[in-house]
C-alpha cells in the first residue's frame, strides 16, 4: 500500500469529545471514525488491527478443539422467551417485523447457540463439544465512554462448550483459561490479570473476568497477597480486607477484556436440550461461556502502549509489519530506491506501507509514529551515500539494540525478512 491510497485521516490536534489517552491516539490515527454514539466505523488501519487480533484468537480457540460457527445477529423473541431473558434483561434492543413478529438483536447468543446445539447433540460421544463465533453484537447501553471501551455495537468473540459432567467442564474451562492468558499476551498486552467474579444476567455460579490493570478503567478490583483477586461486587466489601487470608487488598482499576462462565444447566434445562448417555438414559449437558471483546482489546493495547507520538503494536496485531520512507534528494536516488524496495517486499508477501510523498520529513515521520509499523525504513541522501538503509523500531519488550540499525542498500530482503521474524516471537 502506498500512503497516499491508504483511506483514513489522521489528525494533529487533540480530539473533541475523546475522554482517554488511547481514545485520542485511535480518533488520531485514523483506527475509528464515529458512525454515531456508541457505534464505529473501523478504517482500513483499524480493521486490519481488529482481523489480526480475530486471527489469533481463531488459532487459539482451534488450538482447544473449538469449531466455528456464526449465528445470525437478530432472532426471533420465543428462543429468549423460552430462558426467561427476554423481559429480564434490560439492554436487550427489541423489534416488530412486517408481519408483527417480536425479534432481539443479541446482545449474547446463549439462546441460539443452545439451539442449534440441541439439533445436533444428540450423544455423550459428542461431548465435550465448543462452539465459537466472532461477531457482531449491539446492545442497547445507556452511555457509553472511552471510544471502544464501551460501545453500543461492537465485535465480539462468544464461545459455548457442552460438556457430560462438572469435571468435564471444570477441565476444559482450565484449557479455555489459559488459552486466554496466550492469545491476550500475543496480541501484546501485559499488565492484566484474572479475577473472580458475578455472572449477573448470564447465569451460572463460577466466573472470571480477565481484566487489564490501567488507572483509566471503570471497574474496580481487589488484589491481594495471597493470591485471591475480585472485583468489586465479588469481594463483598469496600473494606479492602480479603476474605481467603483477613489481610487488607490493594485497590486497582481494570478494563474487562474478557470473561469466561461456568453457565451450568440454566439454558439446556430451560430449552429442554438433552443427549443420549452412556447407559441409554436421556441427560441434560452442562455448559461453560466464554467472551471476548475484540474491539475492545484493540482499544485496550492502545490504552496500555500508546506514547505521546501513537501506538505501539507487536508484529502480531500492527496494521503493517514494514514502513518504507523515502526522503527526497538533489539527484533523485531515495525515492526510486524506497520504491523498489517497496515492490521487493511486497513481492515477498511482506505487509509493506511506502510514503514516497513530497511533504516535510516531520509530517511523514509524525504519520509513521501513528500507523506504528515496527519496523521503519528510511531512505535518505545521507545513509545512502554510505550504501545505507536507515532502520528504526517501535516495539515494546524488546531491547532493540540487539538489532541492526542499518542495512547493506543492495543486500535486504533476508535481513528484513529475519527481523519480522524475530520481531514475531516476542
Amino acid at each position: 500500500m502506498k500512503i497516499e491510497q491508504l483511506c483514513v485521516n489522521r489528525l494533529y490536534s487533540d480530539v473533541a469529545g475523546a475522554t482517554t489517552h488511547g481514545h485520542k491516539i485511535a480518533v488520531k490515527g485514523g483506527y475509528i471514525y464515529q458512525t454515531f454514539q456508541g457505534g464505529y466505523t473501523l478504517t482500513p488501519l483499524g480493521w486490519s488491527v481488529v482481523r489480526k487480533i480475530e486471527n489469533i484468537i481463531r488459532e487459539e480457540m482451534n488450538a482447544i478443539d473449538g469449531q466455528e460457527i456464526l449465528m445470525p445477529v437478530v432472532c426471533s423473541a420465543d428462543l429468549w422467551q423460552e430462558t426467561g431473558r427476554y423481559d429480564s434483561m434490560d439492554n436487550i434492543a427489541k423489534f416488530k417485523g412486517r408481519s408483527g413478529a417480536d425479534y432481539v438483536i443479541c446482545p449474547t447468543h446463549e439462546e441460539v447457540v443452545t439451539d442449534y446445539a440441541r439439533s445436533v447433540i444428540k450423544s455423550y460421544r459428542q461431548m465435550p463439544c465448543m462452539l465459537y463465533q466472532i461477531q457482531t453484537k449491539f446492545r442497547n447501553e445507556l452511555r457509553v465512554r472511552a471510544g471502544l471501551i464501551r460501545t453500543r455495537e461492537f465485535i465480539m468473540k462468544d464461545a459455548y462448550s457442552f460438556h457430560e459432567t462438572q469435571e468435564d467442564l471444570d477441565k476444559y474451562y482450565k484449557r479455555c483459561f489459559d488459552a486466554y492468558y496466550k492469545l491476550f499476551r500475543r496480541c501484546g498486552l501485559k499488565n492484566f490479570t484474572d479475577v473472580l467474579a458475578q455472572s449477573g444476567d448470564m447465569g451460572g455460579k463460577y466466573t472470571h473476568e480477565f481484566q487489564l490493570i490501567t488507572d483509566m478503567g471503570e471497574d474496580t478490583l481487589y488484589v491481594c497477597d495471597c493470591g485471591f483477586r475480585a472485583n468489586k461486587e465479588t469481594a463483598e466489601n469496600d473494606s479492602a480486607v480479603c476474605p481467603k487470608c483477613g489481610k487488607q487488598m490493594e485497590k486497582k482499576r481494570g478494563i474487562e477484556i474478557g470473561q469466561v462462565f461456568q453457565l451450568g444447566k440454566k439454558y439446556t434445562e430451560a430449552m429442554h436440550m438433552t443427549y443420549t448417555a452412556a447407559d441409554g438414559s436421556e441427560k441434560t449437558p452442562i455448559m461453560g461461556c466464554y467472551g471476548i471483546g475484540v474491539t475492545r482489546v484493540m482499544a485496550a493495547i492502545i490504552e496500555e502502549s500508546a506514547d505521546d507520538n501513537g501506538p505501539v503494536w507487536n508484529m502480531e496485531t500492527a496494521p503493517f509489519e514494514v514502513e518504507i520512507i523515502g526522503l527526497a534528494d538533489k539527484e533523485n536516488k531515495t525515492l526510486p530506491l524506497a520504491e523498489k524496495i517497496y515492490n521487493d517486499l511486497k513481492a515477498q508477501h511482506t505487509e509493506v506501507l511506502l510514503d514516497n510523498r513530497d511533504c516535510r520529513a516531520g509530517e511523514k515521520f509524525a504519520d509513521a509514529d501513528l500507523i506504528a509499523a515496527p519496523i521503519r525504513l528510511i531512505i535518505s541522501e545521507k545513509n545512502l551515500a554510505q550504501n545505507k538503509i536507515e532502520v528504526k523500531y517501535r516495539v515494546n519488550n524488546y531491547d532493540t539494540t540487539k538489532l541492526p540499525d542499518s542495512l547493506d542498500a543492495d543486500n535486504y530482503i533476508k535481513t528484513i525478512q529475519d527481523l519480522i521474524t524475530e520481531l514475531k516471537k516476542h
